[in-house]
């Protein structure tokens, strides 16, 4: 889990698409499609950005790391 926490350390508790393509290194637009897909589960929308809880992501795509 240390090398998860380095990695995410200087992102914010809510991930942004931008940060999201950057932390996965694919395109904005692949994150908005799996975001509509369902593979960041129900994201926060503000305004006209969605935002997922990185506590999610950790979970999610890097709960077989230590």
């Amino acid at each position: 889990m240390i090398f998860i926490n380095k990695v995410l350390q200087n992102y914010s508790d809510l991930l942004t698409v931008e940060d999201l393509s950057t932390i996965f290194d694919v395109s904005k637009n692949t994150i908005y499609k799996s975001v509509k897909d369902g593979k960041f589960g129900t994201p926060i929308q503000i305004g006209r950005a969605y935002k997922v809880p990185k506590t999610f992501v950790i979970k999610k795509f890097f709960r077989n790391y230590s």
